[in-house]
C-alpha cells in the first residue's frame, strides 16, 4: 500500500523565465536546448507537523565509504533532531532508504504524531507515493518504509532538489568525521549553518536543461 499524502502540493521552488537567442530567417531550423532555471529552498512543515529530510552517501572510489544523515524539524525550522551516521556500502537506492527507516524511526521515537519525510531520491519518493512501480531497494524494504509511515497519524511524502535538501546531505558528510545524533540545538557549525539558510529563507539557483 502506497503511502497517500495527507498535505496539500507544495511547490518549494519558482522557476524563471527562458529565454531564446533571435535566429536568421536563412538559419536552418533546430531544437536549441532551453535552460530553465528555478530557485529551490527548503520550506518548513504546517504547524503542528514535523519534517524528516534524509539522504544518502555512497562513495564508488573503491574506499567502501556509505553514510546516511537527516534531520528532524518543526513548523519553525527548529531541528528537533538530526543524525549522521556511517552504514555498510551499498547501492545510492539503498542507502537512501536506510536514511529514512533510520529517520522514521527516531520519529517514532519522540512520539510525534504528524511527520513529512522529504528527499531528493526520485525514485523512491514515486515509488512510496504509489506514482510509479519502479524500485531500486527490496521489497521487504518498501515494507519496512510503509509500515513506519503509517505508524504516524499524519503522514506524506515528498521529493525536494538536492538544493533544498542541503542540511541532511552536510550530515551525510558529517558522519564520514564525527558521527552522531544530536536532539534540540546543539549541532555541528556546519550543520547548524544550513540549517539557520533554511529557516531564514535563503533560495538556492538550479539550472534545468529541457528542450525547447
Amino acid at each position: 500500500m502506497a503511502c497517500p499524502s495527507l498535505l496539500p502540493v507544495a511547490a518549494p521552488f519558482s522557476e524563471s523565465p527562458c529565454h531564446r537567442a533571435q535566429l536568421s530567417p536563412s538559419a536552418r531550423p533546430f531544437k536549441p536546448s532551453c535552460p530553465r532555471f528555478v530557485l529551490v529552498r527548503w520550506t518548513p512543515p504546517p504547524r503542528g507537523w514535523f519534517k524528516l529530510n534524509f539522504d544518502g552517501s555512497v562513495y564508488h572510489d573503491g574506499s567502501g565509504r556509505a553514510s546516511i544523515g537527516g534531520s528532524i524539524r518543526d513548523s519553525a525550522g527548529r531541528v528537533v533532531l538530526a543524525f549522521a551516521e556511517k552504514t555498510e556500502h551499498s547501492t545510492v537506492g539503498i542507502v537512501e532508504a536506510r536514511a529514512l527507516i533510520r529517520g522514521l524511526q527516531l520519529a517514532r521515537g519522540l512520539r510525534l504524531e504528524r511527520v513529512v519525510a522529504e528527499g531528493d531520491d526520485l525514485v523512491l519518493v514515486q515509488l512510496l507515493r504509489g506514482e510509479e512501480t519502479q524500485t531500486r531497494i527490496p521489497m521487504a524494504m518498501q515494507e519496512e518504509i510503509l509500515g513506519l509511515l503509517h505508524s504516524f497519524a499524519g503522514r506524506d511524502v515528498r521529493h525536494v532538489y538536492r538544493e533544498g535538501n542541503q542540511v541532511a546531505h552536510t550530515l551525510c558528510r558529517q558522519a564520514y568525521h564525527s558521527p552522531g545524533v544530536w536532539v534540540g540545538g546543539l549541532l555541528p557549525a556546519a550543520v547548524f549553518e544550513k540549517a539557520d539558510d533554511d529557516r531564514r529563507g535563503v533560495a538556492h539557483e538550479r539550472a534545468v536543461v529541457r528542450a525547447a
